[in-house]
This record gives C-alpha cells, structure tokens and sequence, in this order.
C-alpha cells in the first residue's frame, strides 16, 4: 500500500489526504441519516393508525435521522456543554458538524465561521487557570497537563483530546500551544509503544524538554557537564519534586530508595533521563495517554498515520505558535484574492486597502484582520495562497466600518474617499469585532 511510502508525500499532500479521508467518513453518515429519514417517513404512513408507535419512533430514531453533529452551547456552560452533547451524541461523531448558540437570541449561521469562533472561545476555556488542566511555562509559553493525583479527572482530558480530533476531522485550524512531545505522542502507533519509548529513553529526553522547557533543561545539562564531583556541589538525591494540583509540592523517588541515593558522577546521566521521563510523561501519565485516546477516537484512520509530529501539528494549528512569532506572507493572500460587486484588482480602493495591508499594518494587526475575515489567524500548510479571501464592495463613502461574513471569508468594504480613511475605519474594526459566526 502507497500509506506505507508517506515520506514520498510533502505535507500539503497529506493533508488534503486526510482531509478526503474525514469529507468521505462524512458524506456515509449523512446518506445514513438520510436513508433512516426515508423509512421513518415511510414507517409514519404506514403507522398513521398508531400515533403512539410513530411517537415513539421518531423519539428512538431522531438522531439516526440528523445528518448532521448538531451541538447547541450556552455561553455561560460552554465547556460543560460541548463535553455532555458529545458524550450523548457519541454516535454521530463521524458526522459533520453544526454549532449553535442558543442563549440571548443569538443564532450564527454555521457554514464554517461558527465553527471556527466556537473552536478557538472552547480551547481558550480548556487552556484556561480557572479549568486548571493546564498550565502554562511562563518562559515558552507552552501548556502541558497538570500533575493530578484524582483519577477522575482523566476524563476531562480524554474529552479535550475528542474536541482537538474534532476539529482536525471538521478541517478547522486551533490555537493549541501544547510542547512537541504531545504531538510525537499523538503519532505513535499505539500506547504500548510509547511506553516503550519512555522505557528506551528515545521519547520524553533531554533534547525534547530543551525544545519546551529550555530553563530546566539548561539546569539538567550543567549537572551533566559539571567538571567535578557533582554530589559535593549539587548535594540533591535520585529525586523529583512536582507541583500537583489542589496537593502542593510532593517528593516522589525516581528509582527504589531514591529519596536516600545521592546523585553522583557515576549514575547522573541515569538520572537526568529518568527526570526527564517522570518530568514530562510518567507524572501525568493516564491523562497524556486519555488526550491521545480523544484525539484517535475522531480521526483514528490509517491517514493520521500518514503524518509525521510536525507535520500533524502544523495541520491541527496552523504555521503560527504565538503572537509575533511569524510574519504573515499578505503578498500570497493578494494573489489569491477575489473581488466582486465592481472591485477588482486595479479598483482605486482596492489599491488604497493593500497599500495599507501591506504598509500600515502591524505583524499583530494583520493576524487580526485575517481573524477578522476568515474567523481564524491560523495559517494553513501551504501558506495564506491556500486560502479563499473575498472583497466585496459594500456602497459609496460612507463612515460605516467595514464588515464580515466569516463563513464566506468575505469581506464587505464600502467605496471610501482617501487611504487615509480607509486605513482608519479598517483598523477600527478589526480591533473590535468579536462574534460568532455572520458579523
């Protein structure tokens, strides 16, 4: 089988591969639904004497009849209501999704842009101190999974990881800041075999927490450099301390006794892969594993397999990993641009908004515009030439700010007079919208 040549594939490749694969698994669910729809119609005439039975039928069978996941999220129960309808529709999993907000009188239209705002408000929550599964490294900036010592929180994780497979299966882009072992972790075979490697010390090593936690690392390979007898400076035992949520600080041995075996010259390259072991996988061990069972249960086919760590990583969140750390290419989006209702590329105000895209902007504010057309500052494999962007004129000079329709990538810009306001109204609106979905 050609899954077996994957590096012959480049990434782009691989991700349109998987995203086949999610497009296919979908459109049987839905000829599913809609086959199931078919006979309970039918089963209705032929019941018409029964109301009871037809009651009862379509109770059993409303959800084999939805074509679609259909989650319905109240903002103040966000988390809990994302994580209980996907419990309870488990079934429909592999459909596609729909979100709706069902709280205020707001509805989004979902052809894309509430899915996209519902991802990115539901990752910043499961991110969040107040959760508290996470927590961030205040130098990388990265989050990884608290210490826990009560067993029932593994769930919470395991549902995390069926939300980040869910929106890798729907094609929608995350904001993810998680270390680089968590996508190795991922893209192992099975959990056997990462266990293997924490065993073999060829995962969870020195290099991979110098890539997350470069601090720490820097402390570990001076203890492995040090020129002279590190028991007499170091003066530390075969030891770890953690901070474990809702205990405090413990103390845990990383070997049999070792909380009285000091660290020497001869056992300190045994010791510094045992930390570095403990430190990033055996701590949080069930939760790790739980967050990789989430992910696999939504995209457990043999196209994950396809995909190397970076590779799956870049797919899942995009080219950027925090603000400032990538310059947006605004040259690509140019080139593939559309226009519509009389812009076009040598319209004088299209002219006047790339000249400020390109010229004026900041780094941040351009990744807010992006955000603020397409609902999402990611950017794909490929670059911003793999996306659709659309200008729509929106009537004569006027003072109303541009807007967006997000589920369309399009946006609506009015004719106006000089650069100068042009420049003044768009930034006035991309720093200050904030909805779901049909802006």
């Amino acid at each position: 089988s050609w899954f077996n040549y994957s590096f012959l594939f480049p990434p782009n490749v691989k991700r349109k591969i998987l995203h086949m694969d999610a497009m296919a698994q979908m459109s049987l669910e839905y000829e599913d639904a809609c086959v199931n729809h078919t006979l309970v119609v039918h089963a209705q005439r032929l019941l018409s004497d029964a109301p009871r039975m037809v009651r009862n039928l379509e109770t059993n069978l409303r959800t084999a009849t939805y074509p679609y996941l259909l989650l319905e999220i109240k903002r103040i129960s966000f988390v809990e209501d994302a994580w209980d309808q996907v419990s309870r529709k488990w079934t429909d999993i592999k459909k596609p999704l729909k979100v709706r907000f069902v709280e205020g009188g707001e509805e989004g239209m979902d052809q894309g842009g509430v899915q996209k705002e519902f991802f990115g408000v539901l990752f910043e929550k499961l991110l969040s101190a107040e959760l508290g599964l996470f927590e961030m490294d205040p130098e990388s900036r990265l989050y990884w999974i608290r210490p826990y010592l009560d067993t029932d929180t593994v769930r919470h994780y395991e549902m995390t990881g069926v939300m980040i497979g869910l929106a890798i299966y729907n094609g929608i882009m995350i904001n993810l800041p998680f270390p680089d072992i968590f996508w190795k972790v991922l893209v192992a075979p099975t959990e056997q075999e990462v266990d293997a490697q924490a065993d073999n010390h060829s995962l969870f090593t020195l290099s991979d927490l110098n890539t997350d936690w470069p601090s720490l690392a820097s402390g570990l390979e001076q203890l492995l450099q040090w020129p002279d007898e590190v028991q007499d400076v170091f003066d530390r035992n075969y030891e770890i301390s953690i901070q474990v949520f809702g205990q405090g600080i413990i103390t845990v041995p990383l070997i049999p006794g070792g909380e009285s075996i000091p660290v020497t010259n001869n056992n300190r390259e045994a010791f510094v892969q045992d930390y570095c072991t403990y430190f990033m996988y055996r701590a949080q061990r069930d939760a790790i594993l739980a967050l990789r069972r989430g992910v696999r249960s939504v995209i457990g086919s043999r196209a994950l397999d396809l995909f190397t760590a970076a590779e799956i990583q870049v797919v899942a969140c995009g080219l950027r990993q925090g603000p400032g750390s990538q310059d947006l290419c605004m040259e690509d989006l140019e080139s593939v641009t559309d226009y519509d209702d009389g812009y076009h590329a040598d319209h004088p105000t299209i002219r006047q908004f790339w000249s400020v895209v390109h010229n004026s902007l900041s780094p941040d504010q351009k990744r807010e515009l992006l955000l603020f057309v397409t609902a999402s500052d990611r950017v794909p494999i490929g670059g911003l030439k793999e996306l659709s962007f659309i200008i729509q004129r929106n009537g004569p000079d006027s003072d109303r700010l541009p807007t967006a329709l997000t589920c369309f990538s399009r946006l609506l810009l009015p004719e106006y007079s000089s650069e100068e306001k042009l420049e003044e109204r768009l930034v006035t609106a991309i720093e200050n919208a904030k909805g779901f979905g049909l802006v």
